[in-house]
C-alpha cells in the first residue's frame, strides 16, 4: 500500500473514532499518520532524522525550529500527554496530523 494511502485509511479511521466518541483512538490514529508521513521524510531527506517511532518523530518535529511555527505548534500537541484528567492540548489531532502530513507533501513535492 502507498503511503499516502496509509495515511488516509489512519485518517479514515480517526474520523470514525471522533464521531463515535473515542477520542483516545482518534489522538492515536492522528499520531500514527503524522508519523506515516514524517517516515517518509526521513526516508527522503537524510538530514531530517526526528526517531524510529510517530512519539519520537512528534518530538522531533516540536524542537526543529527550521520548521514553521504551526507544524512545531501541531506537533507539541499531538504529542503532549493526556492530562489525569483526559483532557489533551490537542483538542483536534486530526486537523494537527493534517498540518504536519500537508506540510510534509510540500516538503516533498506531492
Amino acid at each position: 500500500m502507498h503511503w499516502l494511502d496509509e495515511i488516509a485509511l489512519e485518517l479514515d479511521r480517526g474520523q470514525q473514532a471522533k464521531q463515535t466518541g473515542n477520542d483516545g483512538k482518534a489522538r492515536t490514529a492522528a499520531r500514527r499518520a503524522a508519523g506515516i508521513a514524517v517516515t517518509q521524510l526521513q526516508n527522503r531527506v537524510p538530514e531530517k532524522r526526528y526517531g524510529a517511532d510517530a512519539m519520537q518523530q512528534l518530538r522531533g518535529i516540536a524542537e526543529d525550529l527550521s520548521l514553521p511555527e504551526d507544524v512545531r505548534q501541531a506537533a507539541t500537541r499531538l504529542q503532549a500527554r493526556v492530562s489525569p484528567d483526559f483532557t489533551s492540548p490537542s483538542q483536534e489531532p486530526l486537523a494537527d496530523a493534517r498540518v504536519i502530513i500537508d506540510f510534509i507533501r510540500q516538503a516533498l513535492d506531492l
